[in-house]
């Protein structure tokens, strides 16, 4: 029997939950202090565009093709693995860099291996969960994970800004490897309570192919997938206006930018504790169409607003009501998919919401020079809106399926 909490989790959840802390407190680490290392060598912006495009264009290209076999593999193995992987090549740039190695090929190295590795660790970590903790708590634990990691991407790049100062570029990427090998250590010590059904060796076509066969027959999970791309658009396009809305449109500082960015990630920590509770009272679709609404609105009200303060309040009441769409999208896709299909759904769902963000991030750059910061902020938030309407949710379909988990895991 597993030692279980007064929360109700068992002590393997508390170890996914800190080992994915401290990873993403090391990623958030690791690539301030890539950033910092390259721009003391060059001077140049560019040179941190190209590290992020090592990162992202790889990393689009594994989503497609490694999610099939994830469902073949030990999800546990696999999130090792992949921090044992980020943590050598951390360790490769500190060394390479305090050595005083020609050239910015490590850093580059620890972007690739991060933009090789990220695919395999998020699909692995979400479809080991429901095998962690009771089906009834899959919401719960859900709501704890991914607030923690949403504290943990505030605290990251805060914390790594003071060790930078202390610690310089390369003992920050020192710490970064450390952090990511304790990831691996603490996830070692994790104990599934239930069997993993692992899928039958096929072949690539055949494999993606049954995955793609779930959304079919559940196009819920489909239309769950598009909604979420259309909101990592509209996150791509604020990635790049968010610095030239604070300072040309508000009269803002770079303080004041910080602020901003860290107002959402907020918001989603208060707003994870509230998932629960708020969805014994409410159900489940309308919470969803209300985080949604309640995206879309947040940029339009940013078009309008003249204050950096509200603009702040704005995107920390954002945050607070994102976790409502996510947490339940999580939840649902981990209880009406089979085991063995997971890990291929989960990484397709991941694609599908992926994809979307360097368009957005393109379009973003393109149309604020073009047309204007605010008319821009003003159109991504009716697109989520207009999305949400075209695709709506179906209420009895989502009680129905709550009803039947409840019933069978009773």
């Amino acid at each position: 029997m597993k030692k279980t909490g007064q929360t109700g989790f068992p002590a393997s959840f508390w170890l996914i939950l800190s080992g994915q802390a401290v990873s993403e407190m090391g990623a958030s680490l690791g690539t301030l202090a890539n950033s910092w290392v390259l721009l003391q060598a060059t001077g140049s912006p560019t040179a941190v565009g190209s590290m992020w495009l090592l990162y992202f264009l790889p990393s689009l290209m594994v989503q497609l093709f490694i999610g099939p076999y994830l469902d073949r593999w030990d999800p546990k193995r696999v999130m090792i693995a992949s921090q044992l992987a980020r943590g050598a090549a951390f360790a490769c740039s500190f060394a390479a860099t305090s050595a005083g190695f020609a050239g910015l090929w490590p850093v580059y190295l620890t972007s690739l291996v991060n933009g090789l590795v990220q695919p395999l660790y998020v699909p692995a970590s979400l479809s080991l969960l429901p095998s962690v903790v009771r089906p009834d708590t899959l919401t719960r634990a859900n709501a704890a994970l991914d607030g923690s990691l949403r504290l943990a991407m505030i605290a990251g790049p805060t914390l790594g800004g003071l060790l930078i100062g202390l610690l310089d570029g390369p003992g920050a990427l020192a710490l970064t490897a450390g952090a990511f090998a304790i990831s691996g250590v603490l996830l070692s010590f994790c104990q599934s309570s239930t069997p993993l059904e692992r899928a039958k060796q096929e072949a690539w076509v055949s494999m993606f192919a049954a995955g793609l066969r779930v959304f079919r027959e559940e196009p819920l999970l489909l239309r769950l997938g598009v909604l979420l791309s259309f909101v990592q658009f509209a996150v791509g396009v604020s990635m790049v206006l968010t610095l030239p809305y604070v300072t040309a449109e508000l009269q803002g500082t770079s303080a004041h930018a910080g602020l901003l960015l860290a107002g959402f990630p907020l918001g989603y920590v208060c707003g994870s504790m509230l998932v629960v509770p708020l969805s014994r009272k409410w159900s489940r679709s309308a919470l969803m169409m209300f985080s949604l609404l309640a995206g879309g609105a947040s940029f339009v009200l940013l078009a309008l607003v003249h204050s950096i303060w509200l603009a702040i309040l704005i995107e920390i009441l954002a945050g607070i009501t994102a976790p409502f769409f996510h947490v339940h999208s999580t939840s649902l896709y981990q209880t009406r998919v089979p085991s063995h299909l997971l890990g291929r759904v989960l990484s397709v769902r991941l694609l599908i919401i992926r994809v979307t963000m360097p368009l957005g991030v393109w379009l973003g750059g393109l149309l604020g020079e073009s047309v204007g910061i605010r008319p821009v902020y003003a159109g991504m938030g009716l697109l989520v809106v207009i999305a949400a309407a075209l695709l709506p949710l179906r209420a009895r379909y989502l009680e129905a399926e709550k009803r039947e988990s409840a019933v069978k895991y009773s």
